[in-house]
């Protein structure tokens, strides 16, 4: 694993990759989780074109959204009551859009690190949830506002829309 940030190859194709499919690799692999997919994608596969790659792209955005949604729902249920239901959206890759497209609530998902991919989804299942049910979730339990999501170093948290402060992370 250790090879991945000094092999020219998989450098090189991580480069390829990135260019053809409009995504940014490189810049993700701070992310032991990111640097891990990509290298064993690259050590069983050698520098596989795009169109192979993309796939695999779409299943891990789908899969690690799916999760996600299933756990925010979980405590959507616990602090509201309300039992909802949000499905995690995918289209495979195609001539129009090479890299797949997997959505939950119209927000498009683009991350690769597991973190990114839950502050995305929690963008779209909060938007999804105030527009369609009229349901303001989370709320900042010191302001009574709601919150939203931010990637941070520490990886994804409910921030409050008021004063910025951390109101709790986010789990999956």
């Amino acid at each position: 694993m250790e090879a991945a940030g000094h092999d020219e190859g998989f450098t090189a194709w991580l480069r390829g990759l990135a260019e053809e499919l409009d995504v940014e690799l490189e810049a993700t692999l701070y992310s032991a989780d990111v640097r891990e997919f990509l290298w064993t994608v690259f050590a069983r596969n050698g520098a596989m074109p795009a169109s192979y790659f993309a796939p695999l792209l779409v299943e891990r955005r789908r899969t690690l959204a799916q999760r996600a949604v299933a756990a925010l729902l979980a405590d959507v249920q616990r602090d509201t009551g309300r039992v909802v239901a949000v499905s995690v959206g995918s289209e495979a890759p195609s001539p129009l859009e090479l890299a797949g497209h997997v959505s939950v609530g119209g927000e498009t998902i683009q991350g690769i690190d597991p973190s990114d991919i839950l502050v995305e989804t929690a963008e779209g299942l909060q938007c999804l949830l105030a527009d369609r049910d009229r349901l303001i979730w989370p709320i900042c339990p010191e302001h009574r506002v709601g919150t939203h999501a931010m990637r941070t170093e520490a990886g994804a948290v409910w921030v409050c829309s008021v004063t910025s402060h951390e109101v709790a992370p986010i789990t999956a």
